[in-house]
């Protein structure tokens, strides 16, 4: 397996995000992992598009998993600019063939 830790570009929609994904994905592929997997809030669905778009699938919504977090870094807010309670964690996958 391998985990996508964090992505973060300077500008979005100029491709550097997908590449940034396929080199992860190629990879894990040379090392064999049979997934690469990634975890974002219920309240970034502009994340949850963004990996959709690259063949991850949703496998598991952990329930209030947020708010553990917070316990360890209080500052992650509780609602979104959006206006969306951020509790739950998205985990989504990218299954490999090996």
């Amino acid at each position: 397996m391998l985990e996508i830790i964090t992505l973060n570009v300077l500008k979005q929609r100029a491709g550097v995000g997908r590449a940034l994904v396929y080199a992860a994905v190629e990879e894990a592929e040379s090392l064999r992992c049979s997934r690469v997997w990634v975890i974002t809030t219920n309240d970034n669905i502009q994340a949850q598009k963004f990996y959709g778009a690259l063949g991850f699938t949703i496998v598991a919504v952990h329930k209030d998993a947020v708010n553990e977090s917070r316990k360890l870094k209080p500052e992650i807010p509780l609602v979104s600019i959006d206006g969306i309670l951020i509790a739950d964690e998205i985990e989504l996958e990218k299954l490999l063939n090996r």
